[in-house]
C-alpha cells in the first residue's frame, strides 16, 4: 500500500511540475488578451507565413481559445514524455527546463500575434517580423537557464 501511494504522489507530482509552465503561459497570454482587447480589431491574424505575412485571421476570443488549446496540446505531448522518462533524477529535469522553454517560448509568440494584430485594422495588412521568431527562441533560451539554475539549487 505505502509503495503505491508513493507512486501516485510521484505521479502527481510530475503532472505538476510539467503542467505548471503551461498554465503560467496560458495565463500570461491571457492577461495580455485582456490588456489589449479593446484594442484587437474583429479579426485577430493567427497565422503567419516565413515571411511575415498574415494568412489566417479568428475572432479574438477564437484566437484566445486556439491560443490556448495550444498549450493543452503541448502539456498533454509533454506529460506522456514524462510519464515514459524511466530515469527520473535527470531526464525529468531536463524535460521540467524543457517544459518551462517551450511554454514561454510559445507565450511570448502568442502575445507578439496580439500586439501586432493591435497594429491593424484585422486586413491583410497584418504582419509579424521574423525577428519575433528569434526573440522566442530566445525568451525560451533565457528561461530555459534560470530554470535549470534555479534546479540545481533545489537539488
Amino acid at each position: 500500500m505505502r509503495a503505491q501511494r508513493e507512486t501516485e504522489v510521484g505521479a502527481a507530482r510530475r503532472t505538476l511540475l510539467v503542467a505548471a509552465p503551461f498554465v503560467a503561459g496560458a495565463v500570461a497570454v491571457a492577461l495580455a488578451f485582456t490588456a489589449l482587447h479593446d484594442a484587437l480589431p474583429s479579426k485577430v491574424a493567427t497565422h503567419f507565413t516565413a515571411d511575415g505575412t498574415a494568412t489566417s485571421f479568428s475572432s479574438p476570443g477564437s484566437a484566445l481559445a486556439k491560443h490556448c488549446l495550444i498549450f493543452v496540446i503541448e502539456f498533454v505531448g509533454l506529460l506522456v514524455a514524462a510519464f515514459s522518462i524511466k530515469h527520473r533524477t535527470g531526464g525529468q529535469r531536463s524535460l521540467v527546463v524543457f517544459c518551462w522553454a517551450l511554454a514561454s517560448a510559445t507565450a511570448y509568440g502568442f502575445i507578439a500575434d496580439l500586439q501586432a494584430s493591435t497594429q491593424s485594422s484585422g486586413s491583410q495588412a497584418t504582419s509579424l517580423p521574423l525577428y519575433q521568431l528569434a526573440i522566442a527562441v530566445g525568451v525560451g533560451v533565457a528561461v530555459a537557464a534560470i530554470v535549470w539554475v534555479l534546479s540545481r539549487r533545489r537539488s
